[in-house]
């Protein structure tokens, strides 16, 4: 650590000092998806977020619930990625599986999001391999109504009742789902109340057999339910904000290490209160508040499993800014506590953890700066290190380059997998019949990254960006499994190691272009990486990852009510060897190969009645080749989505 320290600080001694805000190209790794944007490509759940951001590997089993891999380990490995809403942490996780669609946030309150794909600090954290930020519709003057209704169904699919008595050739749906948000906006003050219910069916065949006699509904449906209320004021020279979330899911959640999904009753709240307070012109303060709950509940099933597990999760935070024209401090510190409930026998059922943040940005002039941000993370015992040294320069109108250095730790309560909790007594994959072994336990991980790019603007409508990234880790725990089919069960299961101290190194490289002609804006990323080095575990985890993604977007407006959208994408093939026994015992039934897939979407949208009225449609894998995205998950094919908003402002 000292060393990767040392070699920070020559660095930033050596290197010549963000390139100012008229430069035209965006930070390195940051993409801006405006409401408007989502709404051209068909976005009606969060997690359809995650197919538009550039060099994002996605992951689904049962198409609800997605995992992201931004330049990380497996999407079923501990998530590098974290969610703020309005600047406020989200804290989504249940056992290190992250679902988007458990934030109680439909498309009506978005105003835009911003995604990061680079090593950074934000709001108090320490950002390792992205970030989505979402930020809310702030409403204008007086009173206004927003409702948004979707509903899709899978074209030749064979429908939550082919394999019923009642068997009809195509009655499958993906939805309908359904919210409707009041907002109302004053002179110094605004709120917003929101609701949303959301269904979503299970119709793989796989996915039915193994839940078939476990569930006790006789067509399994995940169900959400939702509402969600913000509010914002200005009072003394400050501006503050509240949220409060809930959101109730019965899910059937897939947990990894245990083998097959297991209904559950998942609710999440969240309770957030967030500020600024200005000191001077110059100096101002910034607070964040916010308490978490996530659970498993039990769902009745036929085998009577219940993770009976409840986190509860309260963060505090202040920090003091300081800004001019050629600098910017910050420095904050934070109080994070966490504790389980459980009706299982904890040998320590919570932990808190203290943390000091910062960032010094230096900008001699408008063309080149420079910063270093760090984050240092205590538990009372281990001390985890972060630092991000970051140095842009534009070069005229058309060139500009960036570079980032950073260097992180992570402590084992930093993990979020279930692991962290099996070493203190949660016993709910032992009492269920998985062998586990633990060859290690957690320990400090870490990791080395690099991340440069270099942009350049032809013209005002042709752009190009060339970039490469670099990861060195070291301390890794991961995991081992050898799933075997359980013809009884239709579900797989087999002893799960956690193997300590594994390391390797990842590199890769991406290109980008975009293109503005007159009506038609076409954008096109390409991203290939690969293992430099490392052990069996760690290049074996990486190969469920694609190494080269492909994505083309053309958008064309022939007039301002009428948009037509299109995605063409290419993902490389990939290869899961936990499911190698498993798919001999099926003859090929399953596989530990999933295919490389190419698809496209297709969308059109309409305004009507004074861009009050939206009708949408969107045909996804218009090519109808069957797409899994995991080896045991569902194959989706064409897939046609109508949905219909109505927007009533200022009355």
């Amino acid at each position: 650590m000292r060393a990767a320290l040392v070699y920070l600080s020559i660095t930033a001694l050596a290197t010549p000092p963000i390139w100012s805000q008229d430069a035209g190209p965006p930070p390195l790794g940051r993409q801006l998806i405006t409401v408007e944007t989502l709404r051209e490509a068909g976005v009606c759940r969060l997690s359809d977020i995650l197919a538009l951001v550039d060099g994002w590997d996605i992951s689904t089993i049962n198409g609800f619930t997605w995992e992201a891999s931004p330049r990380g380990l497996s999407s079923f490995g501990r998530p590098t990625w974290a969610v703020m809403l309005d600047g406020q942490p989200v804290d989504l996780d249940i056992f290190a599986v992250r679902s988007l669609d458990r934030l109680p946030v439909s498309l009506g309150q978005i105003d835009s999001i911003v995604i990061l794909s680079t090593p950074a600090v934000q709001n108090g954290q320490f950002v390792e391999g992205g970030l989505i930020r979402i930020h809310s519709r702030r409403p204008g003057r007086g009173l206004s109504i927003q409702a948004h209704v979707a509903t899709a169904s899978e074209t030749g699919d064979p429908g939550p009742y082919a394999f019923t008595d009642r068997a009809t050739p195509n009655v499958d749906r993906v939805g309908s789902d359904v919210s409707g948000h009041v907002f109302y906006g004053g002179s110094r003050a605004y709120a917003a109340v929101g609701a949303l219910w959301r269904e979503h069916f299970v119709t793989n065949r796989s996915i039915r057999e193994r839940n078939r006699d476990i569930s006790i509904d006789e067509h399994p449906i995940i169900k959400q339910a939702a509402a969600s209320l913000q509010a914002g004021w200005e009072i003394g020279g400050g501006r503050h904000e509240l949220y409060l979330g809930h959101s109730r899911i019965r899910d059937y959640y897939f947990l990894k290490p245990f083998g097959r999904e297991v209904p559950v009753e998942s609710p999440f709240t969240q309770i957030g209160l967030g500020g600024t307070l200005r000191l001077s012109g110059v100096t101002g303060l910034r607070y964040r508040a916010v308490y978490s709950i996530n659970q498993l509940d039990q769902h009745r099933n036929s085998l009577d499993l219940d993770f009976d597990w409840q986190l509860s999760r309260w963060r505090a935070e202040l920090e003091a800014s300081h800004v001019c024209s050629s600098h910017r401090f910050v420095l904050g510190a934070g109080l994070t506590g966490t504790s389980a409930e459980t009706g299982y026998p904890l040998s320590d059922d919570g932990y808190t953890t203290v943390s000091l943040y910062g960032e010094l940005m230096y900008r001699p002039r408008l063309t080149m700066s420079q910063s270093l941000a760090f984050l240092l993370t205590s538990n009372g015992g281990d001390l985890g290190v972060k630092t991000a040294l970051a140095h842009r320069r534009r070069f005229g109108r058309q060139h500009a380059v960036e570079a980032v250095l950073s260097y992180f730790e992570r402590i084992p309560e930093e993990d979020g997998r279930i692991w962290y909790w099996l070493e203190r007594g949660y016993a709910f994959l032992s009492d269920n019949g998985v062998e586990v072994v633990n060859e290690g336990g957690l320990g400090k991980a870490r990791t080395v990254a690099g991340d440069a790019r270099w942009m350049i603007r032809f013209n005002r409508d042709v752009s190009a960006r060339l970039g490469a990234y670099y990861r060195q880790m070291s301390g890794l725990s991961l995991e081992d499994q050898r799933f075997e089919f359980e013809p009884s069960s239709q579900s797989f299961a087999g002893p799960v190691r956690l193997v300590a101290n594994r390391r390797g190194q990842i590199a890769g490289g991406e290109i980008a272009v975009s293109w503005a002609l007159r009506e038609v804006d076409l954008h096109l990323f390409y991203r290939l990486q690969d293992v430099v080095s490392g052990d069996q575990l760690f290049k074996r985890t990486w190969r469920t990852v694609p190494r080269q993604r492909l994505r083309i977007t053309a958008l064309y407006r022939p007039w301002e009510s009428v948009s037509l959208w299109g995605m063409l994408q290419y993902r490389s093939a990939t290869r899961w060897a936990d499911y190698r026994e498993a798919a001999v015992q099926t003859g090929g039934v399953y596989s530990q190969e999933v295919d490389g897939a190419v698809t496209l979407d297709l969308a059109a949208q309409k305004w009507f009645w004074e861009r009050r009225l939206r009708l949408h449609l969107l045909f996804r894998n218009v090519l109808n080749d069957a797409v899994p995205y995991h080896p045991i998950g569902a194959a989706y094919g064409l897939t046609f989505m109508v949905q219909a908003e109505v927007l009533l402002d200022g009355l």
